[in-house]
């Protein structure tokens, strides 16, 4: 594997994204978003080949959260809903229709399980979410890329996994955050569902990592923030129907933005303008009672740097 492409998907850990409407907290007030007023583009192929798979509907009010015994595994049942935000003109008072809007499952107690396995994820346990078949491939929307377009990209189901936390540049681990930002429809009947994750650093500027599996000293990386205060990437999971889990996937071509640098504050604002789960890492850890294996506080003057990701506004770039 190229360099660049290990390092930048070393800190992004393309781990297992997860998600819950049921018991996640919305963030408090945002900042008025101002998105274009661009009408939507034509639906794409993926987006056809969805409807096989899960109704995509108009937005309607968020029901109440069932409970966990209650909320429905099979993604048949599932819907995928379009918000938009209620965002409107300042200056005409209409509505704003987003280009690329994202979209929430629903029932929302869905998303339960996706932060059951999102924290699986994070450290060494026995309920890791590993596939039932690693290395299967899947075509999926990516609405990340610049303008209107909505390419299809792929990625694949369970390959490589990493641990990983950051810290900030005195060596105080950081509190990330996930933001399930939208699902999609594969058309895949083994893996009908995507979900993108925005992961959070507010402040990175250290990454400590180690290979799921390995015994091995944790590796260093410096991250140069340029342009914002937190560095995001979009990790994703894929829903296993025969198992009935978030599995993580990896990006085969890294997609457009797949890091980026955000101002302070951006996941709380998206949060609440959407209405959806935002969840910090010792709050997923303690809630399904796994032990945190990064220290709380490291010193960066013994770093024995193993690579360095310089992260913009409009992407990353990985060096020696």
């Amino acid at each position: 594997m190229r360099f660049e492409r290990w390092a930048i998907a070393l800190v992004a850990v393309i781990l297992a994204a997860a998600g819950s409407a049921c018991q996640g907290r919305p963030a408090g007030p945002s900042e008025t978003a101002r998105p274009t007023s661009t009408p939507p583009p034509p639906a794409s192929p993926t987006a056809t080949a969805t409807q096989a798979v899960l109704k995509i509907e108009t937005p309607t009010p968020t029901p109440a959260p069932a409970s966990a015994s209650a909320c429905p595994e099979d993604p048949r049942v599932w819907q995928l809903v379009p918000l938009q935000g209620g965002l409107r003109d300042p200056k005409t008072g209409k509505p704003i229709q987003l280009p690329k809007p994202p979209q929430r499952i629903d029932p929302p107690c869905v998303y339960e399980g996706l932060a059951r396995d999102l924290a699986r994820s994070l450290v060494p346990n026995p309920d890791f979410p590993t596939p039932a078949v690693r290395g299967k491939t899947l075509s999926a929307p990516w609405f990340w890329a610049p303008g209107m377009e909505v390419p299809t990209i792929r990625v694949e189901v369970g390959t490589d996994y990493f641990f990983e936390a950051s810290y900030d540049a005195g060596g105080r681990r950081i509190e990330d955050l996930f933001l399930p930002y939208t699902a999609v429809a594969t058309g895949d009947p083994d893996y009908p569902v995507l979900v993108y994750v925005y992961r959070d650093y507010p402040g990175i500027a250290w990454v400590l990592s180690r290979g799921a599996g390995s015994e091995e000293p944790f590796r260093w990386g410096r991250i140069r923030l340029e342009g914002g205060e937190a560095a995001r990437f979009v990790l994703a999971a894929a829903y296993e129907a025969k198992t009935r889990r978030w599995i993580p996937v990896t990006y085969p071509s890294l997609p457009p933005r797949l890091a980026h640098a955000v101002p302070a504050g951006s996941a709380e604002d998206v949060a609440a303008l959407f209405g959806l789960p935002l969840w910090r890492r010792g709050e997923l850890l303690a809630r399904f009672g796994l032990k945190e294996i990064f220290p709380d506080s490291v010193d960066p003057a013994k770093a024995r740097l193993a690579f360095t990701v310089i992260v913009r506004p409009d992407g990353a770039e990985a060096r020696r």
